[in-house]
């Protein structure tokens, strides 16, 4: 496997990159393979004042524990370079993110250093394109303390639309939360993701989309500050997305825990539509 270092530094700028994932193109053959390749920054300061405000707006609980999450938005600049490097054969733009797993193996502190790497593990058929696993994983003093494992979906072809029945997800009832407008806005501005379908009804539309949508990660980042009490230092989180939500709007979380584990949605605050659902042990 080729290994390509950044530090700091180095790391590529994300808007320029940005505007590349904008006009990136597919390829156009049968069988697709992925870059066998690994990207890797040394040194990353976990802690920072966009840290903070990141912690303030995914309500998290601990001024001294870095939110698992973050490290994804961390990671962002090396996601962004592995989509876009010659070998990746799809389009970034219309990437549907389906699942996203995390194991954390102790908690890590705001001014650690970390060294963290990402690359592609698999590339599966699916009925309607292809499913992309992108891995990362953090290390500090050479020991993992963290890795995520993201499944996004390349749709392919003029794939038939299926009229599915209108029914009721019938979730319980659970806490409300209130997504403001704003909301998508104000991820990108801590996340660096400023992907248009989170932005603006006008830049969502443009992609297809009704009105801009909040991210996938702020939505399962927002769940882990929720479960804060009960994951305890060690822990395995994965999540499943299902509908998008449409901001602004409400939505209710419920969780059904055990001693060691525990599962949960979010869903509309009408409990009609489910939004993502997930599962949690301590390890």
């Amino acid at each position: 496997m080729q290994i390509r270092e950044f530090t700091p530094a180095s790391l590529p700028a994300v808007p320029p990159m940005l505007l590349k994932a904008a006009v990136k193109s597919s390829f156009s053959g049968e069988m697709p393979t992925l870059p066998n390749l690994t990207l890797r920054c040394e040194g990353l300061k976990a802690g920072s004042e966009k840290m903070d405000e990141y912690h303030s707006l995914i309500h998290w609980p601990h001024k001294d524990r870095v939110h698992p999450a973050w490290l994804h938005c961390l990671a962002l600049p090396l996601h962004l370079a592995l989509l876009l490097d010659k070998g990746f054969p799809f389009k970034v733009m219309g990437l549907v993110h389906m699942e996203n797993r995390i194991r954390q193996y102790r908690p890590i502190g705001r001014d650690e250093k970390l060294d963290v790497s990402c690359y592609f593990d698999g590339l599966r058929r699916h009925r309607l394109g292809w499913q992309v696993t992108l891995v990362t994983q953090v290390l500090i003093d050479d020991a993992l303390v963290l890795e995520s494992k993201g499944i996004s979906l390349v749709k392919t072809g003029d794939l038939p639309k299926r009229a599915l029945p209108a029914t009721s997800a019938n979730l319980p009832e659970g806490e409300i939360w209130e997504l403001d407008a704003s909301l998508g806005r104000q991820y990108a501005r801590v996340s660096g993701d400023y992907n248009p379908i989170h932005l603006y009804p006008w830049s969502a539309r443009f992609f297809g989309f009704k009105a801009q949508i909040i991210h996938g990660m702020w939505s399962k980042g927002r769940c882990i500050s929720a479960l804060a009490d009960k994951l305890g230092d060690s822990f395995d989180i994965r999540v499943s997305f299902r509908k998008p939500i449409f901001l602004p709007c409400e939505v209710s979380f419920h969780c059904q825990s055990e001693a060691q584990s525990g599962s949960f949605t979010l869903g509309s605050a009408d409990g009609e539509k489910l939004h993502l659902s997930g599962k949690y042990e301590r390890i």
